[in-house]
């Protein structure tokens, strides 16, 4: 894993901070540190525009999508996440991703959490674009491995654990099994210690995770290249300053 597997959640870099997540300025920066980032993505019928934000808003030229997308362009190497918030203006934002050819970077997911039944919307998706990628979703919340591994939509998971560790090695390799690379969310997110996420990192890489979505990026990449040059294995108490 590099850091540009390595996804900034809300393009934070030290932390959650409800002041600067999703913030272009935000994301931009944790661009320019190499990270790859996740983020949220709206739709404003009124203008036609897309907008980035986890809650509904209303689009201004400082939260448009489209500028954050053209920035992406720029960074090839990068992952980007689109984390879906709605289901409106569907086809022009593929237009647009199409248009910035960020198909071999970008993917889109958590379309489970706003449809009707799971699998639609990437059926819909792939219709509407066959280059697009998209993500489907595994937990322990009624989002079980079988539907995800066995959906012809998707191309890789998007793995949550909402109340504790649940997936074990097992799970990456039925994944593997059926090709689907693994995004991990990293138990900071979920409000857990720096401690406890830091183990689960380990283990997420152990089995073979593609990548990791934290709030703690530069704390995870100091991991990295703690691990790269240790050279044997990763040890979270080596992370610990």
């Amino acid at each position: 894993m590099n850091r540009g597997d390595v996804l900034a959640h809300r393009g934070l870099l030290a932390g959650a901070d409800s002041a600067l997540e999703n913030r272009f300025e935000t994301l931009l920066q944790a661009l320019g540190e190499g990270f790859g980032v996740e983020t949220d993505v709206r739709y404003c019928s009124g203008r036609g525009r897309h907008y980035l934000s986890h809650d509904p808003a209303v689009w201004t030229p400082q939260n448009d999508a489209f500028r954050f997308l053209e920035a992406c362009h720029r960074h090839p190497g990068q992952v980007v996440a689109l984390n879906l918030k709605e289901l409106d203006g569907l086809r022009p934002l593929l237009r647009i991703l199409s248009d910035l050819d960020l198909w071999d970077r970008l993917f889109l997911f958590d379309m489970e959490l706003i449809e009707s039944l799971p699998g639609k919307t990437a059926r819909t998706l792939r219709c509407l674009d066959p280059r697009s990628r998209l993500a489907a979703r595994v937990s322990e919340r009624d989002e079980p491995v079988e539907r995800a591994a066995g959906c012809p939509f998707t191309d890789c998971v998007w793995l949550d654990e909402f109340d504790g560790p649940w997936a074990s090695q097992a799970t990456f390799r039925e994944l593997a099994r059926v090709g689907k690379p693994v995004w991990a969310v990293s138990p900071d997110l979920h409000g857990r210690s720096l401690q406890e996420s830091r183990r689960r990192w380990g283990e997420f890489m152990a089995w073979g995770a593609r990548g990791i979505c934290t709030d703690h990026p530069l704390e995870l990449a100091r991991c990295l290249e703690l691990e790269a040059s240790a050279g044997i294995g990763w040890k979270p108490s080596r992370c610990i300053t």
